[in-house]
């Protein structure tokens, strides 16, 4: 995979999974490793695609997830 290929995979992970209030963040992050990994995607391909901080990034998705406004 393509470090874009795996951006892509991280997005659609975030929305899939980061769409419920309250989320539990150390959770999800071992939930997203979980599946980057059944995915073939190492950890450190991930970790690259969130920005150097998996956790931060998916804390910083779900809580602008949770402020969009709903249409």
């Amino acid at each position: 995979m393509t470090a874009e290929d795996v951006e892509e995979w991280l997005d659609n992970w975030i929305e899939n999974e980061l769409v419920a209030p309250g989320v539990d963040i150390p959770g999800a992050v071992q939930a997203c490793r979980t599946a980057a990994q059944a995915a073939g995607i190492s950890d450190a391909a991930l970790t690259r695609a969130a920005g150097g901080d998996l956790h931060a990034h998916l804390a910083e998705e779900h809580a602008a997830i949770s402020n969009a406004p709903d249409f």
